[in-house]
């Protein structure tokens, strides 16, 4: 992962909402 850690922290919260959204809310 190429990116600056402030990006990174962002796009990872953008990916695990996507991921809840897709999983559901009971897979956490």
């Amino acid at each position: 992962m190429a990116v600056p850690k402030k990006r990174t922290s962002v796009s990872k919260k953008r990916i695990r909402k996507n991921v809840w959204k897709m999983n559901g809310y009971c897979a956490s």
